[in-house]
């Protein structure tokens, strides 16, 4: 009996670019499709591709979809360093195809060596094949040029490849795709940022080479959408310590706090405030102290909690959780003092006074200004802090969050059951719980919660308080006590039984 591999080599021998492709086309993928992965492995690095890529050489698709579908199967068996050595030039032709599809099973390829340390570094030497996916980066196909800037934003955070993206004929090719138009730039801008956030050696390089000193000028242009990009892709800059170190010397965060002061104030140029307040949210997010140094941003932030557009009131409340995510930026913000409880009793105010994704945005925001990660549970100062943040919300904190799992909207419901979560190991917030008519009760009520998620959350905020409970601490009275473990005893979804009493009939 012939083996896969026989009847493989026979069909191949037969193909032609006649009016029997298809047909055999179609055998072929019903017989790989007959065959196991692992046998597959064996006899893909002897199987004739070349022969199969000239199927590609059509106008018809139907013919370059099972084609596609067919090398895809193929490749997806032979280890991607060896397919790099082995096909390169098919997949030149690959790349120059007129046909998206074929295109993308080569970046599918592509993307594979790219974030491969080993078929990286062989990437990192095929300069034809990487030249032309530099190409399609300022393709006019947008998912095409998705998928190749993706190529190079993988090669950039590869330290094997780190000498690539600087070499003369890349950057020469860069130059050339980056003058089509804005997009394009901007996807290299992108491309380069990424290299520059992956060490200090490559920042200090492309510094050198001016490579990203027009994309600083560009925060200052008096085109808002070309301010825009800039601004997200200094945002990125930011997020390591020598991208920030790099925009302190170029004098871009003060310019930056100017442009910030300029937007509120000009109608027109308020359009820039959420790049603004995102940029200098990620500053103080790592660096706690620019609240205190960049004052105009802290106050604007503040200011913008209680502003009337909700789409800026959103910006702000998430600008202000996202700093208040670590430890450092919880202490930062506790020193602002009047303007940080007034800003928790707007957001307090939002839990049920608002439309449903703004009242989402708060319940989720209050969620990450009171974490407290399980590795400084002990940190007595923190805990006053998130107390007192509590407290601030509203007279009665706890029924607050509780009228919200009441509410007919999930998302709402699961967030406010998220909090009351993070609640739990804190032995004043167990005060409060238990002080709170009906408390108790809503969490053991299992009818309440029609949802599946929220009603699991729910049964874990009861499961976490009955473990977290220290009877020394004298919260809870024993009968309290003994409802919770029987509750997460029975489990999640216990259903009491329903007696039922039968009466016979009279005559």
């Amino acid at each position: 009996m012939a083996s896969p591999l026989d009847e493989m080599t026979k069909l191949l021998a037969g193909l032609s670019l006649g009016s029997n492709c298809m047909k055999t086309l179609e055998s072929l993928r019903i017989l790989l499709a007959s065959v196991s992965l692992s046998e597959l492995k064996d006899y893909a690095p002897k199987i004739d591709i070349d022969r199969i890529y000239k199927c590609l050489a059509t106008s018809n698709r139907d013919q370059i979809d099972l084609t596609c579908e067919i090398l895809k199967r193929i490749l997806g068996t032979i280890p991607v360093g060896h397919a790099l050595s082995k096909y390169e030039d098919l997949f030149l032709e690959g790349l120059a195809h007129s046909e998206s599809r074929v295109k993308e099973l080569i970046f599918q390829e592509l993307q594979m060596a790219a974030d491969d340390e080993q078929a990286c570094e062989q990437l990192s030497t095929k300069m034809e094949l990487l030249q032309s996916c530099l190409q399609a980066v300022g393709s006019d196909d947008s998912s095409i040029a998705g998928k190749a800037s993706k190529v190079f934003m993988s090669l950039a955070r590869q330290r094997s490849a780190a000498s690539l993206l600087v070499s003369p004929p890349i950057v020469e090719e860069m130059r050339i795709v980056s003058r089509k138009n804005d997009v394009v730039r901007y996807r290299i801008y992108d491309i380069l940022i990424t290299y520059c956030c992956a060490s200090q050696e490559n920042l200090t390089f492309c510094e050198e080479k001016e490579l990203i000193s027009s994309l600083l000028s560009e925060v200052s242009t008096g085109d808002i959408l070309v301010q825009l990009n800039a601004l997200e892709l200094i945002t990125t800059l930011a997020s390591c310590q020598h991208g920030r170190d790099y925009l302190e010397r170029q004098g871009i965060i003060q310019k930056l706090a100017r442009n910030l002061d300029e937007a509120t104030a000009d109608p027109l140029a308020s359009l820039l405030v959420p790049g603004l307040m995102k940029f200098f949210g990620a500053l103080a997010h790592f660096q706690p102290d620019v609240l205190a140094r960049y004052p105009n941003f802290t106050n604007t932030m503040f200011n913008l909690i209680d502003d009337s557009d909700v789409s800026m009131r959103m910006i702000a409340i998430e600008t202000f959780s996202f700093i208040a995510t670590e430890r450092d930026g919880k202490f930062a913000l506790n020193q602002q003092g009047s303007k940080l409880d007034s800003a928790i009793k707007t957001i307090g105010a939002l839990f049920t006074h608002a439309y449903n994704d703004v009242r989402l945005k708060a319940l989720d925001s209050f969620a990450e200004l009171i974490h407290i990660p399980s590795t400084e549970t002990t940190d007595e100062e923190l805990q006053k802090i998130v107390e007192r943040w509590f407290h601030q919300l509203d007279s009665k904190p706890i029924q607050l969050v509780m009228n919200v799992t009441k509410q007919p909207f999930k998302d709402l419901r699961f967030s406010a059951l998220r909090i009351l979560l993070q609640l739990v190991p804190q032995i004043w917030a167990q005060k409060l719980m238990s002080q709170q008519p009906g408390f108790l009760e809503f969490l053991l009520d299992r009818r309440a919660e029609p949802d599946k998620d929220c009603h699991e959350l729910k049964f874990n905020v009861l499961k976490k308080l009955s473990e977290s409970i220290n009877p020394e601490a004298a919260i809870w009275s024993d009968y309290c006590m003994a409802q919770m473990r029987d509750h997460v005893r029975e489990g999640c979804w216990f259903a009491r039984a329903q007696s039922a009493v039968a009466f016979e009939s009279g005559p």
